[in-house]
């Protein structure tokens, strides 16, 4: 599945209308649950937002901070 559609299916668009209870917790969206892919997929995602953060900071604009100490 793509994430855009991933995002839209956890996106909360109307809050009043939230329900947890409609919600599967054990919805993988089709990725995969093997710990080794996923560290990989995790350190490609950490190492992503690393490079988009130092962009925000040499262009002196808000950012939010994220190191890989936030990952363990």
């Amino acid at each position: 599945m793509k994430l855009a559609k991933i995002i839209k299916r956890c996106r909360i668009d109307k809050p009043e209308k939230f329900k947890l209870s409609n919600f599967d917790p054990a919805e993988c969206f089709g990725l995969s649950t093997d710990i080794e892919e996923v560290r990989a997929i995790l350190a490609e995602g950490v190492a992503r937002l690393e490079d988009m953060q130092e962009r925000l900071y040499a262009h002196a604009r808000w950012s939010v901070r994220i190191t890989k100490k936030c990952w363990r």
